[in-house]
């Protein structure tokens, strides 16, 4: 009766413990990858100190500038590159106005001068809305901001006390099982899928970037470090990745003129940057874990459509958790 009751208790406030977590689950997770990503960071730096605290402390703080400081600088030179390449943003309003103008000239335009001055509004009315739709939206904006901030606030918070006290957690949690084997290569093989997703993404981003620069610069799109950066941060956006950059910058060449640079760009973009998506990444991670690259890919691919950018993670721990799961399964099958 004792222990039927206490089976009860354990599942009512693990549930209730569950619920009042929740809303920090992402943070919990970007969290648990900083901890498992710099932990060796954090050993070394322990080792000459001597103290759990401020190795700790010292290891976030490391973690914050190397997070920081690239950002800075990346988003300072984007800044700088995008202020030169603004300029040319004029000829698009040039070239728009031209086709509109040899348009009004066509003598068989009768029928379709309505639609063209419709168009000509649109475009107008959309520029003249565009204040009225950030002001409406500011509130969003502001809402956002701050729950970016808040959730990057509490992720130093959870990798700071799961690195000191990483030993106590897994003491707390591990006379709870059973098997203390089993539960260790489930514990090993999360902190070899996130090392490999983090390592996967990182490279990944920066191959991407640096392939989508060289071919905007081949195009005479000249901003490179502008591109490789924006091209890098938008690679992490799910489904739609790098297109974000490559999409606009091709409508932009075939606006101005440029048909065989709008061309250029959109084969470029679909064949080369995409290329390194779909093989690099997968590539980069099925190296270090076990797992068929077909499976991988289109657990990546759902668990993003699942949980958002942070499924870049999540999808290569819940895969490789339940490959060891299975593969334990079988073991413990076989033996019996």
């Amino acid at each position: 009766m004792k222990f039927s009751f206490i089976n009860i208790a354990l599942l009512i406030f693990s549930v209730i413990f569950l619920v009042i977590i929740a809303p920090f689950w992402k943070a919990a997770v970007w969290g648990l990858t900083l901890s498992i990503v710099f932990y060796p960071l954090f050993e070394r730096i322990n080792g000459y100190l001597k103290k759990p605290t401020l190795s700790s402390f010292s290891t976030v703080l490391i973690i914050f500038v190397v997070i920081a400081i690239p950002i800075t600088i990346a988003v300072f030179i984007t800044v700088n590159e995008t202020e030169k390449f603004a300029s040319n943003i004029t000829e698009i309003k040039i070239a728009f106005q031209s086709i509109v103008d040899k348009l009004h000239r066509i003598s068989q335009l009768k029928m379709i001068a309505p639609w063209i001055e419709k168009v000509d509004n649109s475009m107008f009315s959309i520029l003249q809305n565009t204040g009225v739709l950030i002001t409406k939206n500011i509130g969003a904006v502001f809402s956002q901001t701050y729950n970016i901030m808040a959730n990057f606030l509490f992720s130093f918070i959870i990798t700071f006390y799961l690195i000191k006290d990483k030993d106590r957690f897994i003491n707390y949690i591990a006379p709870a099982i059973g098997d203390r084997k089993s539960f260790e290569r489930i514990l090993n093989s999360i902190k070899v899928s996130i090392n490999a997703t983090v390592l996967g993404g990182v490279v990944t981003a920066f191959i991407q970037g640096f392939v989508g620069a060289v071919g905007f610069l081949i195009v005479g799109l000249n901003a490179f470090f502008m591109w490789l950066f924006l091209i890098a941060l938008f690679s992490f956006v799910p489904l739609v990745g790098a297109s974000i950059v490559w999409i606009p910058a091709s409508a932009y060449l075939f606006i101005i003129g440029n048909y065989f640079g709008g061309i250029f760009i959109a084969a470029w973009g679909i064949f080369a940057i995409g290329l390194v998506d779909n093989y690099v990444r997968p590539l980069i991670i099925g190296s270090k874990i076990n797992i068929h690259p077909m499976i991988l890919f289109f657990g990546i691919l759902g668990s993003i459509i699942v949980f958002g950018p942070i499924g870049i993670i999540v999808g290569p721990v819940v895969l490789s958790v339940c490959d060891v799961v299975i593969r334990v399964y079988i073991e413990h099958k076989k033996a019996s």
